[in-house]
């Protein structure tokens, strides 16, 4: 499956490689988040300031921008905060941007009476949701989209399934254990600051 604003696939693949170069640094172990802080924690000093810039946080994830989104600043434009409510994008892959789909907000949005596709969520309270996402979304602003590479760290541990996969679809579902996950995303709104 791919994300039709996500770019030519050779794109992908490069940034894939990147984020992989990025997350295996002679086998270091992402850091913990700063000062004690919770994962999600995202330093001011993190953010991207153009489009293509990749920029990883203090635990390893690696973000790369491909729209900045909305120039104007306030809380309904972001980037969002812990417990902020926004409504999101998203497709997650295993193994690259163009490998199996594990999660979506398509597919979780087709299961609701309206159909969305967009997910709402809260962020550092969901519970289905990583924290690498939750990381990710603290990156964005607005009309925001990018993708990024998250480390298990930051990704589901013991092999946890987020939900039930799609037997008819290419959702998957299931996740390894200690697995590297990549995302594409979109920050549609904040509807809760």
């Amino acid at each position: 499956a791919t994300v039709a604003w996500a770019g030519p696939a050779p794109r992908r693949a490069a940034a894939a490689a990147l984020g992989a170069a990025l997350l295996a640094p002679a086998g270091a172990e992402p850091a913990a988040a700063e000062g004690g802080k919770d994962l999600g924690y995202v330093p001011a000093a993190v953010f991207a300031k153009k489009v293509g810039e990749t920029v990883t946080t203090p635990n390893g994830l690696v973000y790369e921008p491909l729209e900045l989104g909305s120039d104007g600043s306030g809380p309904r434009v972001g980037p969002p905060r812990s417990g902020s409510v926004v409504w999101v994008k998203y497709t997650g892959h295993t193994e690259s941007f163009d490998g199996p789909v594990f999660d979506s907000s398509k597919l979780r949005g087709s299961r609701k009476a309206n159909k969305p596709d967009y997910v709402e969520i809260r962020l550092n309270l969901e519970p289905s949701i990583t924290n690498g996402l939750n990381e990710a979304l603290k990156l964005m602003k607005v009309g925001g989209k990018g993708r990024f590479v998250q480390p298990p760290l930051l990704s589901y541990s013991e092999g946890r399934t987020p939900f039930e996969p799609d037997d008819e679809g290419d959702v998957k579902g299931k996740v390894a254990a200690n697995a590297t996950l990549f995302y594409d995303v979109e920050l549609v709104a904040i509807v809760k600051p």
